[in-house]
């Protein structure tokens, strides 16, 4: 039975299987994104869900959506149940629809739009403002709209799509939400490039010496199967998080260097800078600068 690990390698829908076909009693907590949420089960049966004052099927189906986070598993009986025996079909039924539309309306966004994401009205002086557009004000980012909204996040989501598509509101993308995009765009391009033409063992050489640097700086960042998993805290600024990503990179050329030669890197990064803002271009000489000797 699986106790704890990461939704990017055992999505909801592959935890609630196996949990119920292994008749599991307990409750299943996920953290995504600074949210939290549970699933209760008793003998393999759905039993209650809930995200924040959110119970119920509507609880459990938007828990669906959420794709990037860890989760633990508690054995035992659980109180915060009303005892009332939930669908697992018409959820998973209901949290795939929603996942399916949530994808559809990521397509219809910007690249860079996450939770971190600054939204703000793309008029300064409108004739009508509607409800969402009074509400976000000046230097709010999509994660304080959600925390703000009491239902279910896609509704949020999709009313930000819709004032998005009609030019009402604007979004942009802060400089540390560009240094995490940028970082896990070439990081995740140097290691598949690297792993296409490699060995096995080369391959996971190179994923422990990432993972082995990670953890010596008690940072939030993980290589699990080629994939990185980026938990670093929201509320990082650019400084910080270049601090993070810097001996990452450093790692990736080094390792990568000394079996295809300094140039690999250059061969793979320098076609995406192309194609690259200055802004983005600057951040990338930041992050590829060669370390202080101490930090190496």
């Amino acid at each position: 039975m699986l106790k704890e690990g990461s939704l990017q390698d055992f999505s909801l829908p592959d935890l609630l299987q196996i949990l119920v076909l292994g008749q599991a009693t307990g409750t299943l907590n996920l953290r995504s994104e600074g949210r939290t949420g549970h699933v209760v089960l008793q003998g393999g049966q759905l039993t209650g869900a809930a995200i924040g004052e959110r119970t119920g099927e509507d609880a459990a189906a938007d828990l669906f959506l959420w794709t990037t986070g860890v989760f633990d598993f508690h054995p035992g009986s659980s109180t915060s149940t009303s005892g009332a025996t939930l669908s697992l079909d018409d959820v998973t039924r209901s949290g795939l629809r929603r996942l399916e539309r949530l994808r559809e309306l990521r397509e219809a966004l910007p690249d860079f739009f996450s939770a971190r994401t600054w939204v703000h009205p793309a008029q300064m002086y409108q004739a009508s403002i509607e409800p969402l557009l009074a509400t976000v004000g000046s230097g709010k980012s999509y994660e304080d709209l959600r925390q703000q909204h009491a239902g279910s996040e896609l509704s949020l989501l999709e009313e930000v799509t819709r004032l998005y598509q009609a030019d009402q509101l604007g979004l942009s993308c802060a400089p540390e939400e560009q240094l995490r995009l940028l970082f896990a765009h070439v990081a995740s391009a140097l290691f598949s490039q690297f792993a296409s033409i490699s060995g096995v063992k080369m391959v996971e050489g190179l994923e422990q010496r990432l993972n082995e640097q990670a953890r010596s700086a008690a940072l939030g960042l993980r290589w699990r199967g080629g994939r990185l998993q980026d938990s670093l805290p929201n509320g990082l600024g650019k400084d910080q998080l270049m601090l993070a990503y810097r001996p990452q990179v450093s790692v990736l050329a080094d390792y990568i260097g000394k079996v295809y030669g300094p140039t690999f890197v250059d061969r793979v990064v320098q076609p995406m800078l192309e194609e690259a803002s200055p802004a983005q271009r600057a951040l990338w000489d930041e992050l590829a600068a060669p370390l202080p000797a101490t930090q190496g």
